[in-house]
């Protein structure tokens, strides 16, 4: 007769208990490892490149400073949150590099889409601060410039589009400008940062994927996916609500390092504005 050897209770529960940790065990380490990977940027392909005619070049501020003293040690200028996109000779591959042809440039999936900038200056130094946003015919996509109130500056602060306002349309480039006045009797001394934005459909997977990932996964699946205004808002909104969160300056640190941001990754984002 065949004998037939069983597990003891005792036997059966060690050898349970020792499968569950090393589930455990592995499941942890997947997600220490997924924790520490680095939050990074990739350059998109773009199905249409803007004209290179007024295409802006500098995300830094421009104009006179002389009436907007800087508060920050060491100086920094006005800063608009966004890549410079370089164009190669492939019409369609965009990557960084070192070639003459650069666009500040943004892509989004918001219709009404948040920008972010880095202002060195006091309020109280401020006569009026304004945005402009303009489609591909010149048009102001909004009924006139909006007006804001800045506060809690020098820091990262961040505009976003009113829904009130007409959506952006897909496919279409923005031409959007941010104007900071220090005086009110020359508005040739104004300082201004500008770029380009436009409006995209997510591919079916990456859509798929988003729907079962967690916000800073968004993050990451959108800065792979070369989508820097959604990247940047939800990473930016979740760091402005978790000040304190070791974690989450980690991130903002490594997104804005990986388009050579680093001068300002550690700027805190300053509780503004009122449009």
């Amino acid at each position: 007769m065949t004998k037939i050897n069983f597990l003891s209770p005792l036997k059966a529960f060690l050898l349970s208990a020792t499968f569950l940790l090393v589930n455990i065990t592995q499941l942890s380490a997947q997600s220490q490892q997924s924790n520490t990977t680095k939050i990074h940027f990739v350059q998109p392909i773009l199905d249409r490149q803007p004209e290179n005619r007024g295409a802006p070049r500098d995300r830094r501020g421009a104009g006179t400073r002389g009436d907007c003293p800087v508060s920050s040690v060491p100086n920094k200028p006005l800063i608009a949150l966004v890549p410079l996109v370089s164009k190669t000779a492939n019409q369609k591959q965009v990557t960084t590099g070192t070639d003459t042809t650069q666009y500040v440039l943004s892509l989004t999936t918001d219709k009404h889409p948040t920008f972010w900038f880095y202002v060195p200056y006091l309020p109280k130094n401020i006569n009026s601060v304004k945005f402009v946003l303009l489609d591909e015919k010149k048009n102001s996509l909004t009924k006139e410039p909006i007006p804001i109130t800045l506060s809690n500056t020098p820091g990262v602060i961040r505009i976003s589009v009113p829904t009130t306002e007409k959506p952006l349309e897909i496919g279409q480039y923005y031409h959007w400008y941010f104007l900071i006045d220090c005086n009110p009797q020359s508005r040739s001394e104004d300082i201004a940062v500008e770029g380009l934005v436009q409006r995209i459909v997510l591919k079916d997977e990456l859509t798929r994927r988003l729907q079962t990932a967690t916000p800073i996964q968004q993050v990451a699946l959108y800065a792979q996916a070369g989508i820097w205004q959604d990247a940047l808002t939800i990473l930016g909104e979740l760091r402005a609500r978790k000040s304190q969160d070791a974690a989450l300056a980690t991130d903002w640190k490594d997104l804005l390092e990986s388009v050579g941001l680093e001068d300002i990754s550690t700027e805190a984002i300053a509780p503004c504005c009122t449009l």
